[in-house]
């Protein structure tokens, strides 16, 4: 259905000629002028914020915290044993115990040096400093010892260091240590809760070049860099043995035979002792091994946020560009990313991507958030707000198209129908002219199209309203969504307020039942008339000086009155007389039309009473909109007058008049209740807005009512006599009475006896009356027709 509807859409397109490069001119001169620039320049301060968001996250190093927690998830996720090239030998609490001291003399460390140079250890490394004398003898045996051994034995050493606050004062081993044997740096920086670590792979002090202990232990060569150890190593597969062990010579020499050598502190009392995220508490030393074999594995590289950062504002400058309200191209670096950087943390290259994160969340709450301000939930149109301006636009027309009923049509409808039924409508409504942006609000498409003069505005409006129409009656099978087309053409007015202008223009619209208003000066005045006739109404009513006539309807037949139709004849003051019809509609505007309707109708009771007295079968009729029939509180005040004038219901007929469709379902209660009173009901000006067969079926009526364009158009239209002909034949046929209105001479009136017609009323046989009037022609019991 859906389908056929854009289809026959795109014949329309091609009817008016639109080719596919006039539309992208089109397009391109309605950008400039509409909300697509509003919205691009709300967008792009929101992509800039956003991209400054993540940078500045991102240097001050603000989403570290997670960034380190993301690493060690994709760590764990990569868990693997450490290579066997590189063994520790722990200064336990076994060896203290048993040494009986709070840490190895020099002489010690020098035995276990000997011990681990005939094994064929390749390097030996302590991640101590040495910085404290010991005995004199001790001192100098461990000088010789590492002189003996130069270049194979590393001491540690730290230059300092100053955070915030905190001052450490370099570290460097004794003097005659320093001299034997080089140093690696034992530096180390914790990032916050100790979730990673950095290590520099050289340090420098007072210009000279310290590597660290990983370097010495990897045998590293590269440039200077600060790199983070590979959590993912599992350190329970580190070759660990006791610094007794070593010592006593309970180790073969085969567990060091060509192998790198660190001796660290594992006693539980050792400072040197960190909270390992995946291990607890566990030596530093093990984090040096750890990063030694991560240097093992190739130059480790640290992009930082950069590549995460550069692909998060190319996707968010791309969104900010882009039409398209979806943001899934936002969250493809959400599972791309941390796929990417899993890959890369193999080949020891490091990406950051929770700061890229953030600039994307930014930018998708941000751009949501003009979605929801600027767009219509599932509908392709923007809100009012996105098209609005307190600037004049002078050169286009402002429209507004109302659905009518939209809200009934919804409740059998899923919000897909709905948004599917819009969206074509707004296919239509783009299709035949330069229409830019189209806005949603509740129940009414808003848009702004160029200017064009009175009677083309008027063709083109009434074109695309009979349009509309024809295609929610064909293609939705649906009666009660008839649109209704406001258009505003105070140029001079500010937008904003223009487009307010044009939903009321709609919604007048819809509420008379016309196909389109168009909002300008004329029908400025027009309403402007119509409120001060809205104050004169109010007036009347409180004061109750509303009058009224009659207009005798004649049998036809006979000549004999037979009824009379009530009218409003009204001077306000004593001045000019209102247009009844003018009344009625302001009535209506001003939710009066029950007040109104009583006034009238208590006013004709009073009077109908003297006409029954003269002649019993006398039919008193009084105007009622068929919409009131589903307001039971007027029935209901219509049968209290009725009982408390003693006023018979079946001298009373009510003259039904709408321009607007009826639902069956709501009236059809109140109908019977009237039928049951005996209460008759007619439908008035057959043939015109509504008042068609379909309204026979819908008011089962006992009489019928020609409008008058069609008795006055009889002497010299073929057509209009056929009409009427063929309304007669229909309403006998359906046991109706029939009444001609706007009869206003004789071959008028001879040619509708000749044809039946029950009665007429019109000129002919008199204007409307005041009730002294008509009892007087009743009692003179004139015929009509020699009047």
């Amino acid at each position: 259905m859906i389908a056929s509807l854009k289809s026959l859409a795109d014949r329309m397109r091609r009817a008016f000629g639109s080719s596919e490069g006039e539309e992208a001119v089109l397009k391109a001169r309605l950008d400039r002028r509409s909300g697509a620039d509003l919205l691009r320049r709300k967008r792009i301060k929101v992509a800039a914020m956003a991209i400054l968001f993540g940078v500045v996250s991102a240097a001050i190093d603000l989403p570290l915290p997670a960034e380190d927690a993301l690493r060690l998830a994709r760590a764990q996720l990569r868990t693997r044993p450490t290579p066997p090239d590189i063994v520790m030998i722990a200064i336990d609490d076994f060896t203290l115990n048993e040494l009986g001291q709070p840490m190895p003399n020099r002489h010690q460390d020098s035995a276990v040096i000997e011990k681990l140079v005939q094994a064929g250890a390749k390097t030996i490394v302590f991640d101590r400093a040495h910085a404290d004398p010991d005995s004199s003898e001790n001192d100098a045996e461990f000088a010789r010892t590492l002189a003996k051994h130069r270049g194979k034995v590393w001491l540690g050493m730290s230059p300092g260091n100053q955070i915030g606050f905190q001052k450490s004062e370099p570290i460097f081993p004794v003097e005659a240590f320093r001299l034997a044997a080089p140093q690696a740096s034992m530096v180390g920086y914790f990032s916050p809760f100790s979730l990673s670590l950095q290590i520099p792979t050289e340090v420098e002090y007072k210009g000279i070049k310290y590597p660290a202990i990983s370097a010495v232990l990897a045998g590293y060569r590269g440039p200077a860099a600060r790199f983070r150890p590979d959590l993912a190593f599992n350190l329970n597969t580190i070759r660990t043995y006791s610094y007794l062990d070593v010592l006593r010579g309970r180790v073969g020499a085969k567990e060091f035979a060509g192998k790198s050598v660190i001796i660290g502190n594992t006693f539980i009392d050792s400072r040197d002792m960190h909270r390992h995220p995946i291990y607890g508490k566990v030596s530093g030393t093990y984090y040096q091994i750890i990063s030694a074999n991560t240097l093992l594995r190739g130059q480790p590289i640290d992009l930082m946020w950069f590549p995460a950062m550069l692909i998060a504002a190319a996707l968010i400058i791309t969104q900010a560009l882009s039409r398209r309200r979806s943001m899934g191209v936002l969250w493809l670096p959400v599972a791309a990313l941390p796929l990417a950087a899993f890959i890369l943390d193999e080949y020891t290259v490091n990406i950051d991507m929770i700061s890229a994160f953030l600039a994307l969340i930014f930018a998708a709450i941000g751009f949501s958030r003009i979605n929801s301000k600027y767009f219509s939930a599932g509908i392709d149109a923007m809100t009012t707000t996105a098209i609005s301006s307190e600037k004049a636009n002078a050169d286009s027309d402002v429209f507004a198209l109302k659905i009518a009923n939209l809200s009934e049509l919804s409740e059998e409808w899923s919000s897909r129908d709905i948004g599917d039924f819009v969206n074509t409508l707004i296919g239509y409504v783009k299709g035949p002219g330069e229409v830019g942006d189209i806005a949603f609000e509740r129940d009414v498409l808003i848009w702004l199209a160029p200017r064009m003069e009175n009677v083309e505005l008027e063709r083109h409006t009434d074109g695309l309203a009979l349009m509309l129409n024809t295609a929610i009656s064909h293609d939705w099978q649906s009666s009660n969504g008839a649109p209704a087309i406001g258009v505003d053409t105070n140029h001079d007015l500010p937008v904003a307020l223009r487009i307010k202008k044009a939903m009321q223009a709609a919604d007048e619209a819809a509420t008379r039942g016309v196909r389109f208003i168009i909002n300008d000066a004329a029908h400025l005045e027009a309403r402007n008339q119509r409120l001060e006739l809205i104050r004169l109404l109010e007036k009347g009513l409180r004061e109750r000086d509303i009058g009224v006539a009659y207009q005798p309807k004649i049998d036809l037949a006979s000549g004999r009155i037979v009824g009379a139709e009530t009218l409003i004849r009204w001077r306000p003051g004593g001045g000019e007389l209102i247009n009844p019809q003018d009344l009625v509609l302001a009535a209506e505007a001003g939710d009066r039309i029950n007040e109104l309707t009583l006034l009238v109708m208590e006013s004709a009771l009073i009077d109908g009473k003297q006409a029954i007295a003269l002649d019993p079968r006398f039919k008193l009729a009084v105007n009622m909109s068929a919409k009131s029939l589903s307001d039971t509180h007027l029935l209901f005040d219509i049968m209290t007058m009725l009982g408390r004038y003693n006023f018979p219901p079946e001298n009373l007929t009510l003259e039904l008049t709408e321009t607007a469709k009826l639902e069956d379902h709501r009236i059809a209660p109140q109908i019977a209740a009237l039928k049951a009173r005996g209460i008759g009901l007619s439908i008035d000006d057959f043939g015109t807005g509504e008042s068609n067969l379909e309204y026979i079926e819908k008011l089962p009526s006992s009489e019928l009512k020609i409008d008058k364009k069609f008795v006055q158009h009889m002497a010299k239209s073929d057509e209009s006599r056929a009409v009427v002909r063929a309304t007669i034949e229909i309403a006998h046929s359906l046991g109706k009475v029939v009444v001609a209105e706007g009869v206003e001479d004789l071959e008028v009136a001879a040619t509708l006896r000749a044809m039946g017609c029950d009665q007429a009323q019109g000129y002919l046989f008199s204007q409307a009356i005041g009730m002294p009037e008509l009892l007087a022609m009743m009692g003179g019991g004139r015929a009509a027709l020699n009047a």
